[in-house]
């Protein structure tokens, strides 16, 4: 593909709170900002209340459906970079039918949920795309009554990730899921597990790859599975091999964790070069 990818990205945008300081994340919202520093058109359909600030939105074209509050989290990350989360309020689950007309037609559908508020084949359905990307991690998720994250076992309905060609998971997206990743191979064409400092493995049409990392100096590792997403997607979408489009997600992801809050974002056109210095670990 030589024009830049045309990408709709769903999901939340989020409030998320480190100690006393709140800034803007979600999967949506890393995304987003990774897509537009890669090159890409991209397009993010959210949810938001009036304390979003305005600026967490700047230059992304959006469509910010009304709520009465931002999804917020406190996160808290432990010894190895274990994150506990605790939710602090949730905007309504996303509308399809709420998308403009001339936004359902893409090369790139990113559905990056964060608290179970994307309905995947409602908007498989409603969305012509290319490649349709999906991450994991806001489908395992379930809120207690004191607000913490718990991940009850996903099983999604037969056909659900019908029109799905990739899935993202992550190492912590794993507890309490037994054979999911097993369960998604076999529903999914592709799927990436991310584990962090040792890399990603890469499962497409029954073959697994190994892939590992572009070196960062790590200040905040959040958003560093959204920023992998993004780039790998862009990959799949320009026609490389997904071993090849894993080298961006990997590039993307580790210039994500160099600054905190999505601070290193705007330099995320630097993946492009940095990619072609990430190994593959199990050889051509």
């Amino acid at each position: 593909m030589s024009a830049a990818p045309r990408v709709l990205a769903c999901g939340h945008v989020t409030l998320d709170r480190a100690g006393e300081v709140q800034v803007p994340g979600g999967s949506a919202w890393y995304a987003g900002h990774t897509w537009r520093g890669l090159g890409a058109r991209v397009r993010v359909l959210t949810a938001a209340g009036p304390e979003l600030p305005a600026a967490a939105l700047a230059g992304l074209e959006a469509v910010v459906l009304p709520a009465p509050r931002t999804t917020a989290f406190e996160n808290r990350y432990g010894p190895g970079g274990v994150r506990a989360q605790r939710v602090e309020a949730a905007a309504p689950p996303l509308d399809p039918g709420a998308l403009p007309g001339g936004w359902r037609d893409a090369d790139v559908l990113h559905l990056a949920p964060v608290l179970g508020e994307i309905d995947v084949p409602a908007f498989t359905a409603a969305v012509r795309a290319r490649v349709v990307g999906l991450g994991v991690q806001g489908l395992v998720r379930a809120v207690l009554p004191g607000g913490e994250v718990a991940q009850p076992r996903w099983e999604p309905a037969p056909g659900a990730l019908a029109g799905v060609d990739a899935v993202f998971v992550g190492e912590d997206d794993l507890r309490g899921q037994g054979d999911l990743v097993a369960r998604l191979a076999r529903a999914v064409p592709i799927v990436v597990l991310t584990r962090g400092a040792r890399g990603c493995e890469v499962i497409a049409r029954g073959r697994a790859r190994r892939v590992g990392v572009s070196p960062a100096r790590e200040v905040d590792p959040t958003g560093a599975g959204d920023a992998f997403a993004a780039g790998f997607l862009f990959g799949l979408a320009r026609g490389d091999a997904p071993v090849d489009a894993a080298r961006l997600g990997a590039a993307a992801g580790a210039i994500a964790v160099e600054a905190r809050g999505g601070g290193a974002l705007h330099r995320m056109g630097e993946a492009h070069a940095r990619a072609a210095a990430v190994p593959v670990l199990d050889g051509a």
